[in-house]
């Protein structure tokens, strides 16, 4: 058995790939990481600590130093927060308008079906697809990593993409002569 850790997976996020010799399962991840705001916080947060360690140790230049680079993460948390308000503000304005057109409206009721199939797929569970339920895949190069596209049985697609090595190899020994590379 051979797994493979932080595939992109469309549809289904990010999931882990757990290969056998009669085909794969594909595990989400739950939990995302934390977005630039967060992480600017958290750096506030290890900075004022290394400032305290500092003013602790009598090394009062550098305290100097790890509090302004502290009200830097601040400030730019602040931002950041406040872009994501304002981009919230547009968001509600351009569906409000968006909702006075008759071609508005079917075009947020198409939206709002996609973003409730999104919402299901989050708390599906492991899915095992099986080897031979693959009618095509190819392997694609991306600009984010190498993608592996699957067709299957039922007419549906599964797109795999990561970054580092180790993606296709499960694949080509699983699927043989069926994967293809693409240029």
């Amino acid at each position: 058995m051979v797994t493979v850790k932080r595939v992109r997976s469309e549809p289904g996020g990010l999931v882990d790939l757990m290969f056998t010799e009669q085909g794969w399962t594909a595990r989400q991840i739950q939990g995302s990481r934390p977005d630039p705001a967060q992480w600017c916080a958290i750096g506030m947060g290890a900075a004022l600590l290394l400032a305290w360690l500092a003013s602790v140790a009598g090394l009062d230049s550098l305290v100097k130093v790890l509090l302004i680079v502290a009200g830097v993460l601040l400030a730019a948390a602040a931002i950041l927060v406040g872009i994501d308000f304002l981009g919230t503000l547009f968001g509600v304005a351009w569906m409000a308008g968006s909702a006075l057109t008759r071609g508005g409206r079917r075009q947020l009721r198409a939206q709002a079906k996609g973003i409730a199939d999104d919402l299901m797929e989050i708390t599906k569970g492991p899915e095992f697809v099986a080897a031979e339920r693959v009618l095509a895949a190819r392997v694609v190069p991306d600009i984010r990593g190498t993608a592996v596209e699957l067709r299957l049985d039922d007419g549906s697609t599964r797109r795999y993409l990561r970054k580092r090595a180790g993606l296709v190899e499960p694949f080509q020994q699983l699927l043989g002569e069926r994967l293809s590379h693409s240029a």
